[in-house]
């Protein structure tokens, strides 16, 4: 009988390791990484990086960016479409903080947006304040009004938020020779337009899968937009569920490769 209840202890200690394993701890990771997103969205204006404001969104919170190196060669970079996979805006900060330390580690130009929808990263959500989910609302021929999910309401017509109209006009100002915006958390170097081999590229430091579609429908996305219909190299970067360290280390030299690519 001894034997049996202790026994069932030790069951009982191995869920309950499970259950904080499994839940507790993704859901304390994520508000950490929230809160950490916050705060590293406010230093932005007293970085020691030279951010400049490009625009705001539809809450009239600054979209920062910084261009550095040749300006006919860049490389565009962002991060945070989705204001709920705050890793790549943390990973672009990083970059911006290493590229400013270290300025040599590039040969070309590259402009960073660490991200794209701050109010939706500083609520949390994936959409912005007016839950549109950005990645929907580009004006591609496949846009459509119709959506199976409020997380990808496309809103109620094509470049009808401010943000998607600010990435569009990036796109015009700056020209860029090759796009990689930073997702999470479907671990792959996912390609649109002539991008295989920046993909590739970005395999050979980071081992993601190299993948040309994600599996499901993605009308009025930005690869769509910019890779599809302007034939713009554009690799989404899909980091796992990871840290924003952890994605350091395995992108760092990947983002660095690419924007000498």
């Amino acid at each position: 009988m001894h034997s049996f209840f202790k026994s069932g202890w030790l069951v009982l200690i191995i869920l309950g390791g499970l259950l904080v394993y499994f839940f507790v701890l993704p859901y304390y990771n994520k508000m950490n990484l929230h809160q950490r997103s916050k705060q590293a969205y406010e230093h932005i204006k007293t970085s020691a990086v030279p951010w400049k404001v490009f625009g705001f969104s539809e809450e009239k919170r600054p979209i920062y960016y910084w261009q550095l190196g040749d300006t006919n060669d860049v490389t565009l970079i962002f991060g945070a479409f989705h204001g709920d996979e705050q890793t790549g805006f943390h990973l672009v900060l990083q970059l911006a903080d290493t590229l400013f330390a270290h300025p040599g580690l590039i040969s070309k130009g590259v402009v960073l947006v660490p991200v794209a929808n701050p109010d939706g990263l500083l609520a949390g959500t994936r959409v912005n304040s007016r839950n549109v989910d950005i990645n929907r609302n580009f004006p591609t021929e496949n846009w459509t009004p119709v959506y199976s999910k409020d997380k990808n309401y496309p809103g109620p017509e094509a470049a009808s938020e401010q943000e998607t109209i600010l990435i569009m006009q990036m796109l015009d100002r700056f020209n860029p020779n090759k796009i990689i915006t930073i997702h999470d958390a479907l671990h792959m170097n996912n390609f649109n337009g002539p991008a295989r081999e920046l993909a590739e590229l970005l395999e050979s430091f980071n081992g993601y899968p190299v993948t040309e579609d994600v599996g499901y429908p993605t009308p009025g996305s930005f690869g769509n937009y910019a890779g599809e219909e302007r034939h713009i190299p554009v690799v989404t970067l899909e980091l796992p569920a990871i840290g924003p360290e952890e994605a350091w280390e395995e992108n760092g030299k990947a983002l660095i490769a690419a924007i000498n690519f």
